[in-house]
């Protein structure tokens, strides 16, 4: 399992998810695998393209602040599950959340 957290310092989680400068990756023991650099210079659809590249990545969870709905929508068509967290939660901490 690999669960990914949007985030803009690799510290907190972002309160944005497509636009997120990064994305951190953990094992499912909560060991952070790598970040990813986001998309934070797309102009349209975001979310979509956050989405491919986690599907990329193999990501199976994503625990973020916020998501919009054609990124909800393609996060379920793409086999992610979905948890929200609260914005500023340190990164090891939202990341050992469970669905």
């Amino acid at each position: 399992m690999i669960v990914a957290v949007p985030t803009d310092d690799k510290k907190v989680v972002s309160t944005i998810f497509g636009k997120a400068a990064w994305f951190a990756l953990f094992d499912d023991a909560g060991g952070c695998l790598q970040y990813i650099r986001g998309l934070p210079g797309a102009e349209t659809d975001a979310g979509l393209g956050a989405v491919t590249l986690l599907a990329e990545h193999g990501v199976t969870e994503l625990h973020a602040a916020d998501v919009g709905m054609k990124a909800g929508e393609a996060l379920i068509a793409a086999g992610i599950s979905t948890m929200l967290v609260r914005a500023g939660t340190p990164l090891q901490e939202a990341s050992r959340c469970t669905i």
